[in-house]
Order: C-alpha cells, then sequence, then structure tokens
C-alpha cells in the first residue's frame, strides 16, 4: 500500500509539472477556450503524452493502493474504476484529437471516447469511496472529502453537457475542464497520500 502510494504521488506530481510546462509554452492556445487534448496536437504533444501516462500510473497505482488498504469493504468498485482509468487516460495521448473545424475521423472519435471514460470513470471512483468510507475504519475522516470531490467533478460533467446547448459556457470550455483536471487531481494525490502516509 505504502510503495503504491508513493508510485502514485510521484506521478501525480509529474502529471501536474507537465501540464504546467504546457501552459507557459509558445503554443496559442487559450486555458480559458480551447481543450486539454489541443496540446497533443501541438509540437509540444510530448509533454501532453507524459502527462497523459503520468496520470493513468497514479490511478493505477493508487487502484492498487486502495485494494490494499480497504480489501473486503465493498471497494471493488472504485478499484476497478480506477484500474479503467488508468489504462484509458494512459492510451488517450495514442489517439489524438482532431484540430477544431475538421472533419471527424476515428482517431479523433477514439480521442473523445477514451476522454469520456476517463472523465466517468475517476468522477464515479470519488463517489464511491465516498459512500463506502463512512462504514470502514480506515480513512473514514476522508469520506465527506472524497464525496465533496466527486461531485464537484460531477458538476464539471454537467457543464460540459450543457456547453454543447449554451454558447457561453461553450467558449469557457477549457476553463471547466482545467478545473476537473484540477479536482481529480486532488483528489488522486490525497488518496495517494493516504497510501503512503498508512493513514488510518
Amino acid at each position: 500500500m505504502v510503495f503504491a502510494g508513493v508510485v502514485s504521488l510521484i506521478a501525480v506530481a509529474v502529471t501536474g509539472a507537465s501540464l504546467a510546462w504546457l501552459h507557459v509554452q509558445p503554443t496559442r492556445l487559450s486555458a480559458v477556450h480551447d481543450a486539454v487534448g489541443e496540446y497533443g496536437i501541438t509540437p509540444f504533444r510530448s509533454g501532453y503524452r507524459v502527462a497523459a501516462i503520468a496520470f493513468g500510473v497514479a490511478g493505477v497505482a493508487l487502484a492498487i493502493g486502495i485494494d490494499r488498504a480497504i480489501a473486503r469493504h465493498g471497494h471493488a468498485g472504485v478499484v476497478a474504476l480506477l484500474v479503467v482509468f488508468g489504462v484509458a487516460r494512459a492510451a488517450i495521448s495514442w489517439f489524438p484529437m482532431d484540430a477544431p473545424d475538421t472533419p471527424r475521423t476515428s482517431t479523433g472519435a477514439i480521442h473523445v471516447l477514451l476522454a469520456f471514460v476517463t472523465f466517468l470513470s475517476i468522477t464515479g471512483a470519488a463517489i464511491w469511496l465516498g459512500a463506502i468510507l463512512p462504514n470502514v475504519t480506515r480513512w473514514h475522516s476522508l469520506g465527506p472529502a472524497s464525496t465533496v470531490l466527486g461531485y464537484a467533478m460531477a458538476a464539471c460533467l454537467a457543464i460540459f453537457g450543457w456547453s454543447r446547448l449554451i454558447p457561453a459556457l461553450r467558449t469557457r470550455f477549457g476553463a471547466t475542464e482545467r478545473g476537473f483536471y484540477v479536482l481529480a487531481l486532488t483528489w488522486t494525490a490525497l488518496f495517494a497520500f493516504a497510501c503512503a502516509a498508512n493513514l488510518h
């Protein structure tokens, strides 16, 4: 559990550093308007790939840590969702999104599907973990944090959906997506630390 937590924490740090690096490069992308996936179709795509793979590693390592930490307490769903998240997140950079205002390709469609899977799976994992922690001894006090972060991620997903219908939200898609990333990385880091520190 401790080793898995340490690996997850390091991977979260690499993810955050890679994303921060991308945001200071001359990509001409807007943090307010443009999707994070657009970094994957710029000359700085390697930074996006590092971030995607590292976040995937963080998810799988956290799944292992949670499996060791709260076994036999209805945690299997959380573990499964995190494995799905990790695999999909690591794979997404190999399927770059289509450039805006260009025809949809099969590769771009896979990118959208993988993004959808990653967003839903980590949101579900956070909400599910928050629901079961009140019934276990370990991490009992962390249940509300998991629930709040999970529903905050769900709110971001709802805004993604509404942005297809509301132009004002569509122009701020990038900011909403980056907010989701902050929430997801915070949740992952919180429970990675709980594993690494062997919290009870």
